[in-house]
């Protein structure tokens, strides 16, 4: 996965982002829903949200990210969402915070999200849609986290959700820079 070896290289410089745009990251905050525990967070990265949100477990594929996390507090393992080190209905949420778009195999991850959730849990996916201001600007830079990722129209991680067998039952939008669907989380029930 290149991913893991991108993120291992500029872990440092991905954490940065956060102090250098406070706004933006409250804005994603305060949109994402709260989590019920037991929680759990994949591609957690440093730690950021799981710290803010109060998030219990995360995993990741780069270990440098997760020894930023664990500076912050965070427990964390190395792990890829695909194959989840977790016994099945572990959780009572699950989050994917700006991790679908670099997943090679989403699907994958998201029918893991699933084993590893109660019935009744649920799954957060935050996006950055492909359609967004945001998204348009993300996908045409040559960031090195960026010219690795695959960013979502809305309707396809709704059907993605669909389709891994999750009924959604919220959407929350967040204006960040351009439009008030730059940053959008779905919050769907397994049932």
């Amino acid at each position: 996965m290149e991913s893991d070896r991108v993120f291992d290289r500029l872990a440092e410089r991905y954490d940065s982002w956060y102090d250098r745009n406070p706004d933006l990251f409250e804005a994603e905050v305060k949109t994402v829903p709260p989590p019920s525990s037991p929680s759990l967070e994949i591609g957690c990265g440093t730690g950021r949200f799981m710290q803010r949100l109060r998030i219990d477990v995360g995993v990741d594929v780069s270990a440098r990210m997760l020894e930023i996390a664990r500076m912050r507090g965070c427990e964390v393992a190395l792990a890829d969402g695909s194959s989840l080190p977790f016994r099945s209905e572990a959780f009572s949420s699950v989050y994917l915070i700006f991790t679908l778009c670099f997943l090679d195999e989403p699907g994958k991850v998201m029918k893991e999200a699933w084993r590893v959730l109660r019935p009744g849990g649920s799954l957060v996916t935050c996006i950055v849609p492909l359609d967004s201001g945001l998204g348009k600007e993300y996908s045409s830079r040559n960031s090195p986290f960026y010219r690795i990722a695959r960013f979502y129209r809305e309707q396809e991680v709704r059907k993605m959700l669909e389709s891994s067998g999750f009924e959604v039952t919220e959407v929350r939008r967040a204006m960040l820079r351009h439009s008030e669907n730059d940053f959008v989380c779905f919050r769907a029930r397994k049932s």
